[in-house]
């Protein structure tokens, strides 16, 4: 019996109107099109940083001082508070950081052949030295200028052809040399910054607009900021002035309205003669029978100032983080002995002398030292200056467990997640947010303008700061001070512990260490505080293999017996550091940061060093 199509059927519209095949033709250049768009976009794709994010709209590029793996790399970004980098970058490794800001140069001038005595000479190279590491720790580029520069400006010959005194010749190099290099600051080599980094002028000067040739009032011929135009009209004022054979400086060549007079500064202070014979005559005295040992004094005496400065602007101490003492105790040694060294009061020939554009300060005193508190979380207050030290997951899970010997299954049997973040940020931002929505709040603690210049943060599985590189992010010359190494004896482990456990005051010029929160770490015995030892060292061994010998450190297992390393431990150690960066998202973020921000720190000045 036939077959009948049911009533409700319709054909669907491919069926009533079927298209016509391709011919082979366009057949072949679909599947050229479709196979050269697929070949780009995984060309794009395997590119480590995408390209648009190459082209910036702020003209940032991407920055990393080296190619080798391990070493920190970095890329400079206006979207750098998210949590994760490589949302930016698609490299986990690879830090985003906020745009370095540019310094605003400040310029002084220097003739060395103006001076024939070596013992001079080389006292005006220590104060130079002052000079450009306190500057350069406020934001500034320090330059210093010489008769080159002068001798290149369009006005120099203009300037030959017109008979003056020596005092005055010599003002008009260094306003010439200035108006060579453009606008900017043209400072005295005795005019420093003694003040807070956020103070207004300092802040403004850091801006690098002068809008007009500006003097400051109290400062006579120390301090000048202005545009390249002023600076050139000042000159071509000087120089058609008919006083030249009287003057003995510019400003008494050119007319009052020539310079906007501006408020005396309160951050900044000049060593004038004039203030040195009213306020510091041992110094003024020393000058007059000798020079050179005069200004190395005056070194001196400048040096236990900006330290002085320094003391009184973060007067309610300086904070170390100490979070899961007493198990990470032995991650905060630089961060002791530093704290001790930045207390420690500055030797001077008039101890409780003050600044000169601070009279009313609070001399440093062994009798009431400032105090250094050991803080587990992060307080965000003005008045404390913070040392912070990091530890790489994998370090803090084998410090929290008291065993150098970790395996995949025990970090992630414990459950809590981002340790270190979670206590260092628990007073500002509470106990219930995860990692992740810390980790913003933390990078600003750390890299913002408002935040990067009362707090130092430290990797603790890195001594990559020296004692120079500290002088210059602090501005000033440090005592001496010595950071125990992994080579200590037990013996001098336990003498470091005990004197930042000492209650009230260590002897002698040393700041008291508070405590907080947690008394039980004065028990440590001599054998825990080896235990961390050995623990640290072998993680250190993990995270940097040619950092220390294979041979010297072997495996510890859980019985405490050694073992020689071998591939298989190594390929065994290398998965558990792996889980454990994965297992501590948040902290391995925070850990990166930190360490690329302080790469591109000592990179910056290096490269400004070397050019």
């Amino acid at each position: 019996m036939p077959r009948y199509p049911s009533r409700a059927y319709r054909p669907g519209h491919y069926s009533a109107y079927p298209r016509e095949r391709p011919s082979p033709r366009r057949l072949w250049r679909y599947t050229a099109a479709a196979g050269c768009l697929i070949l780009i976009l995984l060309f794009i794709r395997s590119s480590p940083v995408p390209n648009a994010h190459d082209i910036d709209p702020f003209g940032q590029t991407t920055t990393s001082n080296s190619t080798h793996a391990g070493e920190p790399r970095w890329y400079n970004h206006w979207k750098w508070l998210q949590p994760f980098s490589d949302s930016i970058t698609d490299d986990e490794n690879r830090s985003v950081l906020l745009p370095p800001r540019e310094r605003p140069p400040i310029y002084t001038f220097y003739d060395p052949d103006a001076e024939k005595d070596e013992g001079v000479r080389a006292a005006q190279d220590q104060l130079l030295l002052i000079w450009k590491r306190a500057w350069w720790a406020h934001g500034f580029k320090p330059v210093v200028l010489g008769k080159a520069e002068a001798m290149k400006n369009p006005l120099y010959e203009r300037f030959q052809v017109r008979k003056m005194e020596n005092t005055l010749g010599a003002d008009m190099m260094r306003w010439l040399a200035w108006g060579y290099m453009g606008q900017g600051i043209l400072s005295n080599w005795l005019v420093l910054p003694m003040g807070p980094y956020h103070d207004h002028l300092l802040s403004f000067l850091r801006r690098g607009e002068y809008p007009r040739l500006t003097r400051y009032e109290g400062f006579g011929l120390g301090l000048f900021s202005s545009d390249k135009a002023s600076i050139e009209a000042a000159l071509k004022e000087a120089l058609d002035s008919p006083n030249v054979a009287t003057s003995t400086s510019l400003r008494g060549l050119v007319s009052s309205r020539t310079f906007a007079v501006d408020p005396k500064p309160s951050a900044i202070a000049f060593y004038h003669s004039t203030t040195l014979a009213n306020q510091y005559k041992a110094v003024s005295n020393l000058l007059a029978d000798s020079k050179a040992t005069g200004l190395s004094l005056l070194a001196d005496l400048i040096l236990s100032h900006l330290h002085l400065t320094f003391l009184n602007t973060y007067s309610s101490g300086i904070a170390i983080l100490t979070p899961y003492r007493p198990h990470s105790l032995l991650l905060h040694y630089t961060a002791i002995a530093l704290a001790n060294a930045l207390t420690t009061c500055p030797s001077s020939t008039i101890p409780t002398s003050c600044p000169p554009n601070n009279p009313s300060c609070t001399p440093c005193s062994s009798s009431g030292p400032l105090p250094v508190s050991t803080p587990q979380s992060y307080q965000n207050t003005s008045t404390f200056f913070t040392i912070g030290t990091i530890p790489h997951p994998y370090t803090l899970a084998s410090l929290l467990s008291k065993t150098a010997f970790l395996s995949v299954s025990l970090i992630r049997r414990n459950p809590a997640r981002d340790p270190w973040l979670l206590s260092t940020t628990s007073k500002t931002l509470g106990p219930t947010l995860g990692g992740p929505d810390r980790l913003i709040p933390f990078k600003k603690s750390v890299a913002s303008e408002s935040a990067a210049s009362k707090s130092l943060w430290l990797v603790a599985e890195e001594s990559a700061w020296s004692k120079e590189e500290l002088e210059w992010f602090f501005g000033f010359a440090l005592p001496a001070y010595h950071v125990n190494s992994l080579e200590d004896t037990v013996d001098s482990k336990t003498s470091m512990i005990a004197e930042m456990l000492a209650k009230p005051a260590v002897s002698g010029h040393r700041s008291s260490i508070l405590v907080e929160d947690d008394d039980s770490q004065s028990s440590l015995s001599d054998g825990e505080i080896e235990h961390q030892r050995t623990i640290f060292t072998h993680s250190k061994s993990v995270l940097n293999p040619d950092s220390i010998s294979k041979s010297r450190l072997g495996k510890w297992t859980g019985t405490g017996r050694r073992r020689t390393k071998g591939d298989d431990d190594e390929a065994s150690e290398e998965r558990v550091k792996l889980a454990a960066e994965a297992w501590h998202l948040a902290d391995m973020e925070a850990w990166r940061f930190v360490r690329a921000w302080n790469a591109r720190r000592r990179d910056e000045r290096r490269e400004w060093e070397g050019g």
